[in-house]
């Protein structure tokens, strides 16, 4: 599927690569940055977070720190990441450096996803695939360096050849991996090197027993890069044995977004099937290198709706599907849950209204702040509208207003206005359309003479 088109410079339409593109694509970045990602995945606890984020952090809300303000009901978004490696399976960093950049990044909650069966450094790190959790959990709890407030899930990605799936909020993550197998991530094989997990079992009785050992924990699973691997080269193919996982509700959502890729296909099937949405840094490497080299200026970040701070909060939005991609300064999710991040972020303000303006009639002024960290981008489709200073497309900086002059403007009925959201997917094709309410206002403070009729005398006849 094509997405809808959109007159902006940054495209969000790519290509997904299939497993030999990943696995080339992975191959030459480990080439050029391994001798730097294997520094940062030494550093100790205090040298890793003092590198990326201090107690007095006071940066303002930016792409470089995905900070948003609570929704107009007092609730919270926060950004997250739901899919992360460290040294304990195939990631080069440490968890203490994983959840140093989460709090650099602006981010408050992460889990930790080791695959199960993929153990390449087995020779330094052993077998234990809680390990990473618990470095990362005595870590925040110490309360170095601001971290006291990040919130940690123990994940696993249940890594087989019929696809890989992240499971969250698990209490032993060993108990996925029964029989105890320990793969490297490659093998040298015909002097090519090919991905030790396409010889994992593809039997689906394996990977439901897996799933239901899962929910036993009270874990939450998800469906990873769904169209990697796919019988269907570009699209999320929803087999029967996996549309029975999502009536079970063995699995709940599904990444659209992953490392630098979009599965636009599996939009769709989070819409049909009731899955939340998922845009992840699947990281292995450091996460700004990785957001580097693809020429991101932020990182793909799960935005959270939550009515808490804690653990339990971020479990219950996965719960309830109160969950928004961030992807190429892009919004996805459904209406319901996009619409409530833009009424948080937009914030509509009548400056000022002229009730007779000389030739050209009722005029006003109004202002659109943007108090988040992602520009935002607008189409004004606002019936018998008419802007003065701008086209019909307006970009909302982050952390900026921009005023909008306009004619035809009904002051004392004046409500808002209604908008299309061009950085957001509401459906594979669909980008977001809602009525962005403008603040309350005292119509008399704002209402003035036109700059045109108020002309003084000894310039009468100028025209």
């Amino acid at each position: 599927m094509n997405l809808i088109s959109r007159p902006i410079s940054k495209p969000i339409h790519q290509t997904p690569p299939s497993s030999g593109d990943l696995m080339v694509k992975h191959r030459n970045f480990r080439a050029m940055v391994s001798a730097l990602a294997m520094l940062a995945g030494l550093f100790t606890a205090g040298e890793a977070s003092a590198e990326f984020v201090t107690q007095s952090d006071q940066r303002p809300p930016s792409p470089a720190r995905l900070i948003f303000p609570d929704t107009k009901d007092g609730h919270h978004i926060f950004a997250g990441d739901l899919h992360l490696h460290t040294v304990f399976s195939d990631g080069s960093a440490w968890p203490t450096l994983r959840l140093a950049e989460a709090a650099h990044d602006g981010l408050k909650f992460v889990s930790f996803t080791e695959h199960d069966i993929i153990t390449p450094k087995i020779r330094d790190t052993g077998t234990n695939k809680n390990r990473s959790y618990e470095i990362g959990r005595a870590f925040i709890s110490s309360g170095m360096h601001g971290l006291g407030g990040m919130k940690l899930s123990l994940g696993s990605e249940i890594t087989r050849a019929i696809g890989h799936f992240n499971c969250h909020f698990l209490k032993d993550a060993n108990a996925l991996n029964p029989g105890k197998v320990h793969y490297s991530t490659f093998k040298q094989t015909g002097g090519q090197l090919r991905v030790d997990w396409n010889r994992t079992s593809a039997d689906e009785k394996d990977l439901e027993a897996r799933f239901r050992e899962a929910k036993r924990q009270g874990a939450i699973c998800q469906w990873n890069h769904p169209t990697i691997p796919s019988s269907s080269p570009g699209e999320a193919v929803v087999t029967p044995f996996l549309e029975r996982m999502f009536s079970e509700g063995l699995l709940s959502g599904i990444e659209v977004a992953q490392s630098d890729f979009i599965h636009p296909s599996a939009m769709d099937v989070a819409l049909k099937y009731n899955l939340y949405i998922a845009a992840t840094t699947d990281a292995h490497l450091g996460t700004a290198l990785e957001q580097e080299a693809a020429g991101m200026d932020h990182r793909v970040a799960t935005l959270f709706l939550t009515q808490g701070e804690d653990e339990a909060a971020f479990k219950d939005a996965l719960e309830k599907r109160r969950t928004v991609g961030l992807f190429r300064d892009t919004f996805f999710g459904t209406r319901e849950n996009v619409q409530t991040v833009m009424n948080a972020v937009l914030k509509m303000s009548f400056t000022k209204y002229s009730p007779s303006e000389f030739l050209i009639g009722n005029s006003g002024e109004m202002e659109i702040a943007n108090a988040g960290p992602i520009d935002v981008e607008l189409e004004i489709v606002q019936p018998d509208f008419r802007l003065l200073n701008y086209p019909r497309f307006v970009k909302i900086p982050h952390g900026s207003k921009v005023t909008l002059k306009a004619l035809r403007i009904d002051g004392p009925n004046f409500k808002g206005l209604k908008v299309r959201v061009i950085n957001s997917l509401v459906t594979s094709r669909d980008q977001l359309e809602f009525f962005l309410e403008a603040q309350p206002f005292d119509l008399n403070a704002i209402t003035g003479k036109g700059t045109l009729s108020n002309i003084p005398d000894d310039l009468d006849g100028w025209m």
